[in-house]
């Protein structure tokens, strides 16, 4: 059964094609990467299994870690904190993360979980995993810096942002350690919870950034 994908209507029938393509080339890399080992696990192998020239997979992912890691919900970030108009910035971020997740999680669930295993538990993507970590802090402060009219490399900005992504993956890393038995949405909640309880640091408009 090929795997569900997620229809954006507004999106163009191309935009929707290429993202079909991403996710069977994905889907067909997790099960080779299961089956044989990451390291085992070729890139003619899985454009073979995925019906498509190698050219094709180099068009979709640069390396094999970036079938592993395909960033879904950093994109969304900007727009989903700007639907939360009333809240604030660090509260915005944190539901925008959980908003932006459950839109893949909750379709995906089993080959989310299939992928941050892969990441957490394969020695070879170990410096990849740790990039990622930064990636998202850094993610983070550019959005919570446009939310708070400052620079993205403002320490505050930088720490509170720290603190999100790290609390993020706090909660993503217990998921997969205990296989996914318990529901990813709750663990968010309350690792972003312990943030956002420790939310405390003013903003002054006439600081320095």
């Amino acid at each position: 059964m090929p795997p569900r994908t997620h229809v954006n209507p507004s999106r163009s029938l191309r935009d929707r094609k290429k993202e079909r393509t991403r996710r069977v080339i994905q889907a067909e890399a997790l099960r080779l990467f299961a089956e044989k080992g990451f390291d085992e696990t070729t890139i003619e192998e899985i454009a073979e299994a995925a019906d498509v020239a190698p050219r094709t997979f180099f068009r979709h992912f640069s390396t094999k870690e970036e079938v592993v890691f395909w960033p879904v919900y950093r994109p969304l970030l900007a727009g989903l904190m700007a639907a939360r108009p009333d809240e604030s910035a660090v509260q915005a971020l944190c539901h925008a993360i959980v908003d932006g997740l459950s839109a893949f999680y909750d379709q995906d669930r089993e080959r989310v979980l299939d992928r941050i295993k892969l990441a957490f538990r394969t020695p070879a993507l170990q410096p990849r995993l740790r990039q990622e970590q930064a990636t998202s802090a850094q993610a983070m402060a550019a959005v919570l810096a446009q939310r708070l009219g400052m620079s993205p490399d403002r320490l505050e900005v930088r720490a509170m942002a720290a603190a999100v992504a790290a609390a993020l993956w706090v909660a993503v890393e217990e998921w997969q350690a205990v296989e996914g038995q318990v529901e990813l949405g709750p663990l968010i909640d309350r690792t972003l919870g312990t943030v956002l309880a420790g939310e405390h640091a003013t903003y002054g408009a006439n600081e320095a950034p």
